[in-house]
């Protein structure tokens, strides 16, 4: 029993590592392509005039928006987010959890 229960925790250990890379990494892409954003740790929150609100979710790579998650990873939040203005706001989505 004490195997299994080092193993979970070996798995947890993993997947903190696992999401603290991709926290690291989905910042520097959004950063490298000068977006702007507010900073609330755990969410990035794009508010762009024209543009939908979105929380992103670094450690993830996943996007709401309207409720709606999406997932992706930061590169395909950019060519989604670039892609989007009030008036074509119908929420084409590249992909979407739970779905």
């Amino acid at each position: 029993m004490s195997e299994t229960i080092e193993a979970f925790r070996d798995m947890a250990e993993q997947r903190k590592a696992r999401h603290k890379q991709w926290n690291a990494h989905n910042r520097q892409v959004l950063v490298e392509a000068n977006m702007i954003f507010t900073d609330k740790g755990e969410t990035l929150l794009f508010r762009e005039s024209g543009k939908p609100k979105v929380d992103f979710y670094p450690s993830t790579g996943r996007w709401k928006v309207d409720g709606i998650m999406y997932s992706g990873g930061a590169k395909r939040f950019l060519e989604w987010y670039q892609a989007q203005s009030l008036a074509t706001h119908a929420h084409k989505p590249l992909s979407r959890t739970g779905a």
